[in-house]
């Protein structure tokens, strides 16, 4: 089940990220910095960017909680070619390739329509293949790659586009 996130979910929506991120990134991060990420911390993060509105949140669950979530809104780094963005999609490991991203997705979809966007960005770490299959799979388009420094690490992300959102295969 998908549903709109509300601020009692930011400490399961916390747990993913950190899981995800230490399974999804290892070998891609030192491990040392996968370590440093703290549920704690993102619990707050979480906190916050669910209290302010500016984006939108979505979660699912399956009979053992939350094991995924989404984030999107306005395009946050000034691309001119496209007004809305998917934030960010983590699904456990143990809840992949149920649908459950694609569900996901879909709600953010849902909701960039609300906000009155009509296209979508988002950003996958260029060695992360799983992801970049997925966006490709929901009919993203290649856009280019730039650098980004997470930690003290410095990676490649590949951008993906629709359109429009109606192009998304939802």
């Amino acid at each position: 089940m998908v549903r709109a996130a509300d601020l009692d979910d930011a400490p399961a929506i916390a747990r993913v990220h950190v899981e995800t991120w230490r399974t999804a990134y290892r070998g891609l991060l030192p491990d040392d910095f996968l370590q440093s990420l703290t549920q704690g911390h993102y619990t707050e993060r979480w906190r916050r960017g669910i209290g302010d509105g500016a984006s939108r949140v979505f979660v699912v669950e399956d009979e053992t909680g939350v094991v995924g979530f989404a984030s999107g809104g306005r395009e946050r780094a000034g691309e001119e070619a496209y007004s809305g963005e998917l934030y960010a999609l983590y699904v456990s490991n143990r809840a992949q390739r149920r649908g459950f991203g694609k569900q996901l997705v879909c709600a953010v979809v849902a909701s960039l329509r609300d906000m009155g966007l009509s296209d979508m960005i988002v950003w996958a770490l260029r060695d992360n293949p799983d992801a970049r299959a997925f966006y490709e799979h929901l009919g993203g388009v290649y856009l280019r790659t730039q650098p980004i420094t997470i930690g003290e690490t410095t990676l490649q992300e590949v951008a993906y586009g629709w359109r429009r959102l109606d192009d998304v295969l939802c």
